[in-house]
């Protein structure tokens, strides 16, 4: 037999190397499952798509391919309602699957997933007591309990701050992984502008062309067109009605513009208080204009009767989807913005006193009148 040139090893054995660096290989068991279809998904715009898809064989299951960048996709087999997230690299990815269990699956052979985990392992105890914090206030509010609802409420305040710094140190330390902007976009609505400008600055390079940096990059862009001191982007939206109401032609009047829900509890909570500032305020030339993520047009009705909200309302019914929160960056609610005369925005989320105190810095109240609309 002839030898093997030892240089001619070196090159296959690199070439091998180098061929399993450009593809994933996916190999997986589903525990005590011998058969039916499983998918691999990955999520496209606004919902998850299947990429590939293959039949059990004794409980194994194998997906190939190739990703130009890691990415958080899913395995999901939906009659045995199995939904396992999984950063996909071009790596060799080993997944045991545990149907009773699906947060004791694991993971092992993707890098990315691996940061993500030390993340998620790292905020387990903030998660906890965010669970005892929801279910004291929870507990409060059907007793009507205000006290130790607000006593819930700071504490959550409280942890929401502590969670935002995990994160933010974890950004810093990770800035060359994708789970970074994954992570960081999965939980904007915790974060201002500044913060996200300083996130995206500190991201390497190598990652620019992840979807999730470029998605950062793009709300980024949107909070700056809504910034404080920038003209309000216009818009048009059917009124409770069904009639057009366009935000410029309210101009002349400091408007509140509102985004809220039927279904969202801290929103019902916060409207008595901003019934009270309309009733305060609007013969002194103040408006509102709510805008709803309702879907459910008879309960967005319902709402606005029950909670005698007697200003201007609109909706396109499409929930979390809302053009017009869409164009303002709005992902948590109760949200708000507020608008000089000429609709420059003057203020920003606004909820309790703070609008209250706002509205009276802006209509250059008495400190006797202060004192007695706060009583």
């Amino acid at each position: 037999m002839s030898k093997i040139p030892i240089i001619l090893i070196i090159i296959i054995i690199f070439a091998s190397c180098t061929a399993n660096n450009d593809q994933y290989a996916i190999n997986g068991t589903v525990e005590g499952v011998n058969n039916g279809m499983i998918y691999l998904q990955k999520f496209d715009s606004e919902k998850w798509v299947n990429i590939d898809s293959t039949s059990l064989e004794k409980g194994r299951f194998t997906f190939k391919g190739t990703t130009a960048i890691p990415e958080m996709w899913q395995i999901i087999m939906e009659e045995k309602q199995i939904v396992v997230p999984v950063f996909v690299e071009n790596s060799n990815i080993d997944i045991e699957i545990f149907p009773d269990s699906l947060d004791k699956s694991i993971i092992k052979g993707s890098d990315s997933h691996d940061i993500y985990l030390q993340y998620i392992k790292s905020r387990e105890v903030i998660d906890q007591k965010m669970d005892e914090s929801y279910k004291e206030w929870k507990n409060a509010r059907e007793v009507g309990d205000s006290i130790i609802m607000n006593h819930a409420d700071s504490i959550s305040t409280v942890l929401d701050g502590e969670m935002k710094k995990l994160l933010i140190d974890f950004a810093k330390n990770n800035n060359t992984s994708v789970v970074t902007p994954y992570l960081v976009m999965r939980n904007s609505w915790q974060f201002e502008l500044p913060d996200l400008e300083k996130i995206s600055a500190e991201l390497d390079t190598s990652i620019y062309s992840s979807q999730y940096t470029q998605s950062l990059k793009e709300r980024i862009d949107i909070l700056q067109s809504v910034e404080i001191g920038k003209t309000a982007p216009d818009f048009t939206m059917n009124d409770s009605t069904g009639n057009p109401i366009t935000l410029s032609s309210l101009k002349g009047r400091i408007l509140l513009v509102d985004f809220w829900a039927s279904w969202c509890g801290p929103c019902r909570v916060e409207n008595p208080n901003v019934v009270k500032v309309y009733r305060l305020y609007s013969k002194k030339g103040f408006d509102i204009l709510g805008c709803s993520f309702d879907k459910d047009r008879d309960k967005w009705l319902k709402a606005i009767k029950d909670d005698k909200l007697t200003w201007h309302h609109v909706s396109d019914l499409q929930g979390w989807a809302n053009a017009a929160g869409k164009l303002y960056g709005i992902n948590s609610i109760p949200a708000n913005v507020l608008l000089d005369k000429d609709q420059k925005i003057i203020a920003r989320n606004l909820r309790g006193d703070g609008l209250t105190k706002k509205l009276a810095e802006v209509f250059n109240l008495s400190e006797q009148d202060r004192k007695q609309i706060s009583n």
